[in-house]
């Protein structure tokens, strides 16, 4: 057992597996969190820039991005910072030179297959939103034009007795689930491909869509879609009331069902991995 885990030395290596994804993807991860800042500075520039057009260069009036706007600009730059990370992060182990070294490194592969997955599905992503969501809310402070910061926003929208589940909520919790299967996805591509990870990976899952609809399509065409309609919008007018639970049970399944299955495919290719 101790050749495959052993607590003391996953613990070593994990710190050690996280300080070298830091120090060799620093600037990488840095130029992400701090994107909200960047974001803030060219949307302000260019608002005053056409407003001064506009005006004459006269009665400026500057315009900030509204939190549903900085809300979808966290959203699409948090699934964009997951596919790239990865790639940065592990795409290494196919190299020959690099990917040998890493092999043998004094930790069974289970032990790195493990921290590669804490740090790539947890440890970094809860980094990255700390960090994003420190910066948005440095911004609101700083200028007061900015409104509320993401985080007194979600506050501000945490469902409670009389509310029920609140869309605030629902979001987010889509948000996490859509990161972690979007992780999970490039993780793989980049364990199996060897060079243009995210575009061959981006590229794979196209393919798989592909066949996913064609499927679809063809199992649709032998169904009676009349029949099978009033069916669907009858079970929906029986389970009206639970419909909200039926539809995060069944996202949870997806969720786990991928995340899980992906998980042990990367397991198999880095305990197979050889160079």
């Amino acid at each position: 057992m101790s050749n495959t885990f052993n607590p003391s030395r996953f613990g070593k290596y994990l710190v050690y597996d996280l300080k070298s994804r830091w120090s060799e993807n620093r600037a990488f991860m840095i130029l992400w969190v701090i994107f909200p800042v960047i974001c803030y500075s060219v949307w302000v520039f260019f608002t005053v820039l056409g407003n001064g057009f506009s005006s004459g260069f006269s009665d400026f009036h500057v315009g900030h991005p509204s939190i549903a706007t900085r809300s979808g600009i966290f959203a699409m730059v948090s699934i964009l910072f997951m596919i790239f990370y990865p790639s940065k992060a592990y795409g290494f182990i196919t190299e020959k030179a690099k990917g040998s070294a890493w092999i043998e490194l004094p930790a069974s592969r289970f032990e790195k297959y493990l921290s590669m997955m804490l740090i790539t599905l947890a440890i970094i992503p809860i980094i990255f939103f700390i960090g994003y969501l420190f910066f948005d809310w440095i911004i609101c402070v700083a200028d007061k034009g900015c409104g509320a910061s993401l985080v007194s926003a979600w506050l501000d929208n945490l469902p409670s007795e009389e509310d029920g589940v609140m869309v605030w909520g629902y979001g987010t919790w889509g948000l996490v689930s859509l990161i972690l299967q979007t992780a999970s996805v490039f993780l793989l591509g980049a364990l199996i491909f060897k060079k243009a990870k995210v575009s061959r990976t981006i590229l794979a899952l196209f393919v798989v869509f592909m066949v996913f609809f064609a499927l679809s399509a063809l199992i649709f065409s032998h169904i009676n879609l009349d029949s099978f309609g009033e069916r669907m919008r009858a079970w929906v007018m029986d389970h009206i009331d639970s419909i909200d639970t039926w539809i995060n049970f069944w996202g949870n399944i997806e969720l786990a069902v991928i995340v899980i299955g992906l998980g042990i495919w990367s397991w198999f290719r880095v305990k197979n991995i050889q160079h």
